[in-house]
């Protein structure tokens, strides 16, 4: 769904950027890379940046193996 550029700005927001270095990098202005951010959370379902993120860095967290007995949390 996403543009080849949709797509460049995506992996370089999960890398850390922000949009101005992503425009710097890109050759474009700050004020597009957020139009084309708005449009990858729109097309994703994503609320945001933050929600975008956390989908794909969910996986490469190691597994947690819930305790029955342990502490819950609060």
């Amino acid at each position: 769904q996403l543009t080849s550029s949709e797509r460049e700005i995506g992996l370089l927001m999960l890398k850390g950027f922000s949009h101005r270095e992503i425009g710097g990098l890109r050759g474009t202005s700050e004020a597009t890379v957020r139009h084309q951010a708005r449009a990858i959370y729109l097309k994703s379902g994503m609320p945001g940046r933050s929600a975008f993120c956390a989908y794909f860095l969910e996986d490469l967290l190691p597994a947690r193996e819930r305790d029955p007995g342990g502490p819950r949390p609060r």
